[in-house]
């Protein structure tokens, strides 16, 4: 098979799902940038992995982005966690540390370092 061919049935392996410009951003990448190019059949897989994201286009722009070879759903998430930023830092909590920062500069809470301020003393 010619390179023509082979990118041209590439191209209709990615753009339904990732667009046609996003699709040859994707083959550029494989094949200039990491100078890898992607063949038929790990598109296919890609394919897949990019669905199985459930934002395809975001993946493959992560992949880009990343200067990754391929993207792995798992490693997709991994990102999207690890840029959301730790679990415990919801909005609200409180934790010792933020109970030692009152105490230092001297505000009272009364009790509310700890989620505590709805609770009356007796």
């Amino acid at each position: 098979m010619q390179k023509e061919e082979i990118d041209k049935d590439i191209m209709e392996i990615l753009s339904p799902v990732l667009g046609q410009e996003l699709a040859e951003a994707i083959i550029v990448h494989r094949s200039r940038t990491l100078k890898k190019p992607l063949t038929v059949y790990a598109a296919r897989i890609q394919v897949r992995e990019y669905l199985k994201t459930g934002n395809p286009v975001e993946a493959a722009e992560m992949q880009i982005l990343r200067g990754w070879r391929a993207i792995k759903s798992d490693w997709y998430f991994n990102e999207k966690a690890r840029e959301a930023g730790p679990i415990n830092a919801s909005v609200g909590r409180r934790t010792s540390v933020d109970a030692a920062r009152d105490f230092l500069s001297g505000q009272d809470h009364s009790g509310d370092a700890f989620g505590l301020s709805g609770l009356r003393r007796h």
